[in-house]
């Protein structure tokens, strides 16, 4: 059985656009292929994060303590979604530790959680899990539809790139701002772990359920892939 971890961004889960339609349609599809993989979920804490960090922030609250509030609000995403299986083969609550993720894992098709500790972003504790479990394959779930030369945001000339290898994403991302609630198309961390572990990767947008599925399937997909290698 394929063991599969998906690091789920929060501001795609909780994007205040028909957002119950997309969590339901997000594990009918996951479903579907449990019977073949195993899957770890870790969800970001998105924009309930970011507006709480930066209130925090305001108020003079250490970047400890902020990171503190945002993983409380990754694992309230974590509920969100754990709740939408309904008695589904999922363990029961969120994991607060990698060990605790793996554990869970070895006897429930979907384990769920979110942040770990301070200093950690789920980009990271995705890739970590997916190192310690030996996933077969790490899917980040973003807002853009891959890796791209620049932010698609600020530069409308930046191309998207379908497909590199792992250090070349590590260089590209190597520039990004640290801090509670930063934010790209991968956290540095992350993508040196996934370096290091030689795990394929795949970097998609995160509300195309089939494009996900079509992804896990081996199909062709629109997105990045990730190759091990330098």
């Amino acid at each position: 059985m394929r063991r599969v971890v998906i690091s789920l961004g929060g501001s795609i889960l909780v994007k205040g656009d028909n957002d119950a339609d997309h969590i339901r349609e997000l594990i009918d599809g996951l479903t579907s292929l449990s019977d073949e993989m195993r899957f770890i979920i870790v969800t970001g804490g998105g924009r309930l994060a970011r507006d709480h960090i930066s209130l925090g922030r305001s108020t003079g609250a250490d970047e400890a303590t902020l990171d503190s509030l945002g993983i409380q609000a990754t694992r309230m995403n974590a509920w969100l979604v754990l709740g939408a299986f309904k008695g589904k083969d999922v363990y029961p609550r969120p994991f607060t530790s990698i060990e605790e993720a793996i554990m869970g894992a070895s006897s429930h098709k979907f384990t769920i959680g979110g942040g770990t500790h301070p200093g950690h972003t789920t980009d990271a504790v995705s890739a970590l899990i997916a190192e310690m479990w030996r996933a077969d394959l790490f899917i980040n779930l973003t807002a853009v539809d891959g890796a791209y030369t620049d932010d698609p945001d600020n530069n409308r000339s930046a191309k998207r790139i379908p497909k590199m290898t792992s250090k070349e994403l590590v260089d590209l991302v190597s520039n990004t701002t640290r801090g509670a609630g930063s934010h790209s198309v991968m956290d540095p961390l992350a993508a040196m772990v996934i370096h290091r572990a030689g795990i394929e990767s795949r970097i998609l947008e995160g509300r195309d359920v089939p494009n996900l599925l079509r992804c896990m399937r081996g199909e062709d997909m629109h997105g990045t892939i990730v190759i091990p290698g330098e």
